[in-house]
């Protein structure tokens, strides 16, 4: 799937490590990988879109959305297009759910998006 992100949907590709970062691999030689994702707002080719993942895979989000044809703002290992004074990429973890290490309980956490990407998404998907 390459173009335009659909609204919604789930990237189900096998990734591999391959030095710095990770590529889709064959099924049998990749570690299975499942990201969800659905896009909250659109302008133009920008999209703010939330992620829910299923499996665990280092950079499982960033090369998951590249091999769709999507690649995260600033992240230039994976193709995204890099956003004047942007000094990372534009990736947030604003929740995390767990399981507490002592109590098993479910653990929730949120973090606010940080002003520096604020700024950036305020700039191009204005309010």
């Amino acid at each position: 799937m390459k173009g335009p992100l659909a609204d919604e949907g789930v990237i189900e590709v096998p990734l591999e490590h391959a030095g710095d970062h990770v590529t889709p691999g064959l099924e049998e030689a990749g570690r299975p990988a499942i990201t969800e994702f659905s896009v909250r707002v659109r302008q133009g080719p920008w999209a703010l879109v939330d992620v829910t993942l299923v499996t665990g895979v280092l950079h499982q989000v960033r090369a998951h959305l590249a091999s769709v044809g999507a690649p995260i703002v600033g992240d230039t290992l994976y193709g995204g297009p890099e956003e004047p004074g942007l000094q990372r990429f534009f990736l947030h973890a604003a929740s995390l759910k767990v399981r507490h290490p002592v109590t098993n309980e479910p653990l929730f956490v949120e973090s606010p998006l940080p002003d520096e990407l604020a700024r950036v998404l305020y700039q191009r998907l204005p309010p």
